[in-house]
């Protein structure tokens, strides 16, 4: 084993690692850079180039703003072109329901000093002519927003970095952080032994299991996500492109190549990276219905990339211990941010200091969250998660309504007692993550057609997902005269297609509108609890959703609101 000594290690290759790096050797430090495979080979190198200020959760926005400052003069500070552009991010509206999510996200992003604005379908097509009109409902559009090149900015850190005199071991990849008497810690890998006063790990989707090593657990998961580029093409897009539903983010690179992906993936539990044709096409599917002369379009590569996500989608930057540091969680857009994070990381090292834009970022700012199961959307609703609108648990109240209390599991999880979704409306953020994960696991495709679930906004402050609630009377069972539906001993109530006859019978006798007619397919549809693993509750960010024993006072309360808020019962 190799023994070595420095002021500082930074362990991880990203940008906020390489970034961390170069700022402390620009005050003179010695810096060794520990990477377990090569520079960039992580989430940076695998990233959409997004460099965005807008549909961030609010207690990031102003280090996204000051760090976008910084990016304007990134080329000239690290000696390359990484081919930055300050051409505007549009995120896209096609679906009519995601109209007023979006229009109350931006007032939020501007009640931050955000420039942000709506546009409707015509302005859009203005700004960029090669999307289709007819899929273009309007868009939320920040000018100041841009794009870049992710290899060419970290190598430009790495190289400035090197020139500092930084010392790099590259392939080690660390299995202990252990204290010294002297108050600093030994870094060891299998190589290596490194002793220095300071430890930052910047280990992207390793985070946990590191941390879980010297007996601190953080609330991260690795999100999985998939990528992909075309052959050069003639100038299409200028601008960086999300969409509402958050399955796919698109860019036009310098040389030509449109860089786009995304797709809602499971969680993965270990380091998986491989992509998936059903994404891949449902990513294709979707950017050539937006994007015009895509169809012939030849790709030339596809890969996958890990991402830790924290429950409220901002990352953890804090201090472990007297000496280690973290920062990781940056839920899938921690490029645009990494520069800003690099300085400010080395200045708390080096003062001993934390800077206050870092303050809100402390690893133990979660409480309840910690039990919760969740997937960050990565899209604006998923900043409706603050406290600009409501915080899970805390919703905005509505006179003489009363709320149900966040689920007790330990209470409401009998053994043996029958299972169904439970609504908790006061942890509802408006996300429409259930209606993503529903419209993909049905129909592998992000629409708003065949929906067993959807997300109604009564008010720019109260949210409620309206469903099918498996209640104990079955009143669509009884209404059904045409045997187009059954119940199977779980006492689930499935709707036989071949059957039905489309008499809505039984759309007018569910209570909570958890049963809708499916135009596309000429019959009713209502949940069929995806087999006893809903999608809905696997991807509900706050766990507003459960699937749990039935309590007939939720039940009750749940039916209260949709009559208080939906006067008339909610159909599609």
């Amino acid at each position: 084993m190799t023994h070595y000594q420095a002021d500082a290690v930074v362990v991880g290759g990203g940008i906020v690692g390489c970034a961390t790096a170069y700022q402390l050797t620009q005050s003179g430090m010695d810096v060794i850079l520990l990477e377990r495979a090569g520079i960039g080979s992580g989430a940076t190198g695998r990233s959409g180039g997004g460099v965005r200020q807008s549909a961030r959760v609010s207690g990031e926005i102003p280090l996204a703003i000051e760090s976008v400052n910084l990016f304007q003069g990134l080329s000239d500070e690290l000696g390359i072109d990484i081919d930055y552009t300050q051409s505007g991010n549009l995120r896209l509206v096609e679906m009519y329901d995601h109209r007023r999510p979006m229009q109350v996200d931006i007032s939020r992003q501007q009640s931050h000093g955000l420039d942000v604005q709506w546009l409707e379908g015509a302005d859009v097509i203005e700004i960029a002519p090669a999307l289709r009109r007819q899929e273009i409902i309007g868009a939320s559009y920040c000018p100041e927003d841009g794009h870049c090149d992710p290899f060419k900015l970290i190598t430009g850190y790495f190289n400035r970095a090197t020139q500092n005199g930084v010392r790099t071991l590259l392939n080690s990849d660390v299995h202990s952080i252990e204290r010294n008497d002297d108050g600093g810690s030994t870094v060891k890998t299998q190589q290596h032994s490194v002793k220095a006063g300071s430890i930052i790990l910047a280990t992207g989707s390793g985070t946990q299991e590191l941390c879980l090593k010297i007996g601190y657990d953080l609330p991260l998961v690795n999100a999985r996500y998939e990528s992909m580029i075309t052959e050069p093409l003639p100038p299409l897009l200028r601008q960086m492109f999300g969409v509402a539903s958050s399955d796919l983010f698109f860019r036009q690179t310098q040389n030509g190549g449109i860089h786009f992906g995304g797709g809602i993936i499971d969680e993965e539990e270990q380091e998986d990276v491989r992509t998936t044709q059903d994404n891949l096409e449902m990513a294709v599917s979707h950017i050539t219905r937006l994007v015009s002369n895509l169809e012939n379009a030849n790709l030339l590569r596809t890969w996958g990339g890990l991402d830790p996500s924290t429950p409220d989608g901002m990352p953890i930057i804090d201090m472990l211990d007297e000496n280690v540091f973290v920062a990781s969680g940056f839920c899938g857009h921690g490029l645009a941010t990494g520069p800003i994070v690099g300085h400010y990381l080395a200045q708390w090292v080096i003062d001993g200091n934390k800077p206050q834009p870092l303050a809100g970022f402390n690893r133990n700012r979660f409480d309840g969250w910690l039990q919760t199961k969740w997937t960050p959307s990565g899209s604006f609703e998923a900043a409706l998660a603050t406290q600009d609108t409501q915080v899970a648990g805390k919703s905005v109240a509505v006179e003489g309504v009363p709320f149900m209390t966040p689920p007790d599991f330990e209470q409401c999880d009998d053994e043996g007692a029958p299972h169904r979704l439970v609504v908790s409306p006061e942890m509802c953020t408006g996300c429409r993550m259930c209606e993503v994960a529903c419209s993909i696991h049905h129909t592998q495709s992000v629409s708003q057609t065949d929906l067993r679930i959807q997300v109604v906004y009564p008010s720019d402050d109260f949210f409620l997902p309206i469903m099918c609630i498996h209640c104990e009377p079955v009143f669509c069972l009884q209404a059904c005269t045409h045997k187009a539906m059954e119940q199977d001993e779980q006492g689930i109530v499935r709707v036989i297609d071949n059957k039905c006859v489309g008499c809505m019978d039984c759309v007018k006798a569910c209570p909570t509108g958890g049963v809708t007619f499916a135009i596309s397919r000429a019959t009713v549809v209502k949940c069929d609890l995806c087999d006893g693993d809903p999608a809905c509750t696997r991807y509900c960010p706050t766990m507003a959703i459960t699937y749990r024993q039935a309590d007939p006072a939720c039940a009750t309360k749940y039916k209260q609101l949709i009559d208080v808020h939906l006067k008339d019962r909610v159909t599609r």
